[in-house]
């Protein structure tokens, strides 16, 4: 679900093309075999609900059931026009697709909600449901005034989905080979297991060389040492303070770390707790918080388990207790608080930008050395973090495949299980449902990021 904030300049929707156009301009990038309904909302803004095209055998009162909660706090105006976008779509049989947006429009009304349009849009033509028989060239939607006027505002979308890997950007190619030497070499060996400079003398007294782990059903808990998961975060928060001082080119501000330092943000997010800390610093944009949160949630599963605490790690305090709590709360989207929308973005920039250098990187080595199996792992738990902050962007259909991609690259991979589950708790996190909470848009990340490179110059 994507929200389309207050504008700084209204746009006006004038006919059939203006509202396609607007579309891929709001979503960010431009849908495929997808449904989408366009639910104008009452601050003047509008909603963009992406979902998987329904095939028409589904039960129309339990679908209808579904739409009313999904868009019961978002204060829309009982209006929504469906858009049905197939590459099954072309001249002269595209019926399968109308009787699905035709279906999906009584599912609208049944809902409560009046249904304002239904349009159809193949690979070479749209149909408005209207007019049925009146196929339209799709490059009309380019060609529209209000993409001209998007444009020029300094809107811009991918013509990727973001499940699909793109093109690697050029500061970022002649990086792979030594960023994924640098990750194979961290992920030898059984463990990945910290280096002297970074653990107290006696970790490997206490712990017997390893970190300690407990294994549920599903879930691997790793307890880790605070210099280990503090170096994690502080990776983290370095990477993120590079990205929002390098101007609107992220990818240049990317290269300008080192390799090592890459690979480390990827190992990162193979421990769970960690994994849940970083999440935490990313939506709060406060590391202090979020190494409380951590040696809170060891603690508390410590407890549970009775198991003892070893002597490097500090006792947890009340206040980290309480900080791990909401911790909990706060990567599940049931939190009060709003998402340090800055550090949001620019931890999932830092995301894309490892995910496409370990598709090229791996494509090229041809991942058949047994290092390198190791690497497939951490691509495929990168891919997953790109899905969990989708989440919170309020795209829960984008994050499902994300994570089919990710099972993909490695199955059975913990990282996408726990974001799954989570998915089935909660798919829309409350601040995405009201305009001035939720995700202000890739627009709104290029324009601030510009205009604070052009302050600094």
């Amino acid at each position: 679900m994507t929200l389309l904030n207050d504008p700084q300049e209204p746009v006006k929707i004038r006919c059939d093309e203006d509202l396609l156009a607007l579309i891929p301009h709001q979503l960010g990038y431009e849908p495929r075999n997808c449904a989408v309904l366009f639910i104008p909302v009452a601050s003047g803004g509008a909603l963009c609900l992406k979902l998987p095209t329904p095939n028409g055998s589904e039960d129309l009162a339990e679908y209808a059931q579904q739409l009313t909660e999904v868009t019961a706090t978002t204060g829309h105006v009982h209006q929504a026009t469906v858009v049905v976008y197939s590459d099954a779509a072309v001249v002269p049989q595209p019926e399968a697709d109308f009787f699905r947006a035709a279906w999906l429009g009584l599912a609208v009304e049944d809902s409560g909600m009046r249904t304002t349009g239904g349009f159809v849009v193949g690979p070479e033509h749209w149909w408005n449901l209207q007019r049925f028989d009146e196929p339209q060239p799709r490059s009309g939607i380019k060609d529209s005034q209000l993409n001209a006027h998007m444009v020029t505002l300094g809107s811009c979308f991918h013509q990727l989905t973001p499940e699909q890997p793109g093109r690697v950007p050029d500061a970022l190619r002649h990086r792979s080979s030594g960023f994924l030497a640098a990750l194979g070499r961290l992920t030898e060996g059984p463990d990945v297991r910290p280096t002297e400079d970074e653990v107290p003398e006696d970790f490997g007294a206490v712990t017997g060389g390893t970190q300690h782990e407990w294994v549920d059903d599903e879930v691997r808990y790793e307890f880790r040492a605070p210099a280990c998961y503090e170096r994690d975060l502080r990776r983290w928060q370095d990477a993120v303070a590079a990205l929002n001082s390098g101007g609107g080119d992220w990818p240049i501000a990317l290269s300008s770390l080192t390799d090592q330092h890459l690979a480390g943000l990827v190992i990162s997010l193979n421990h769970s707790i960690t994994r849940d800390a970083i999440f935490y610093s990313w939506l709060t944009g406060d590391q202090d918080r979020a190494i409380r949160a951590h040696k809170g949630l060891q603690a508390s599963l410590r407890d549970v388990l009775s198991l003892p605490v070893p002597a490097t790690e500090c006792r947890a305090a009340a206040e980290d207790i309480a900080e791990g709590l909401c911790c909990a709360h706060a990567v599940l989207g049931q939190w009060e608080s709003v998402p340090d929308w800055a550090t949001v973005e620019a931890a999932y920039r830092i995301l894309e930008g490892l995910d496409l250098m370990l598709t090229h990187g791996l494509e090229a080595a041809g991942a058949s050395r047994g290092r390198d199996s190791r690497c497939v792992e951490g691509h495929a738990d990168v891919v997953s973090a790109r899905a969990q902050v989708e989440v919170y962007r309020g795209r829960a259909f984008t994050a499902m495949g994300l994570l089919d991609r990710s099972t993909a690259i490695a199955e059975d991979r913990e990282a996408a299980r726990t974001v799954r589950r989570r998915l089935d708790l909660q798919d829309i996190p409350w601040w995405s449902t009201d305009p001035r909470t939720a995700w202000p848009g890739d627009r709104w990340w290029a324009k601030r990021t510009a205009a604070r490179h052009a302050h600094e110059n």
